[in-house]
């Protein structure tokens, strides 16, 4: 008997196409009018904890509640263990942020759970970064085991106001 697939488990990059596609964004979210992927899309620009090394990165950017959050399961995640400086490019700005990795599973389980129903099944695993292997919207349960199991995390992005040190 074969085991089956969790109901939502963090979706496998896609290391053929995911760097043409990353440059591609990174171009159309540096313009100073990137159109309206730019709402829901932004540019992450930080420096690497240990290493020091620049990363800009394209991610989805989400309101949940009055936060704003990333939803990711990428290793860069770990650089904002405890809060980090780091700019946001969004709507063609750059601005000054400060992100922190969400460390409570219960806390990140129940924001891809809100996240997941608001965007619905359609959407929602694409823009989440997961995949959904049930034909329904997946329990709270079920999402604190892809979080507990498949590394699923949310950064906070708190914007800081520019002039402000």
């Amino acid at each position: 008997m074969t085991a089956r697939p969790p109901a939502v488990e963090r979706a496998a990059p896609d290391p053929a196409g995911q760097s043409g596609t990353d440059d591609r964004m990174r171009a159309l979210l540096s313009r100073p009018d990137p159109g309206p992927v730019a709402e829901r899309l932004v540019l992450l620009h930080f420096q690497g904890r240990r290493t020091g090394r620049r990363f800009d990165v394209p991610v989805g950017l989400h309101r949940l509640g009055e936060d704003l959050v990333v939803a990711t399961g990428s290793p860069w995640r770990h650089n904002f263990v405890g809060g980090a400086p780091a700019e946001v490019t969004w709507r063609g700005r750059r601005r000054p942020a400060r992100l922190r990795l969400v460390t409570s599973a219960e806390r990140t389980a129940h924001g891809y759970w809100r996240l997941l129903h608001r965007y619905g099944l359609t959407d929602g695993p694409r823009r989440l970064g997961v995949v959904v292997n049930v034909d329904r919207a997946p329990t709270l349960d079920e999402v604190r085991h892809a979080v507990d199991h498949s590394g699923l995390s949310l950064v906070e992005v708190e914007l800081e106001e520019e002039g402000t040190e």
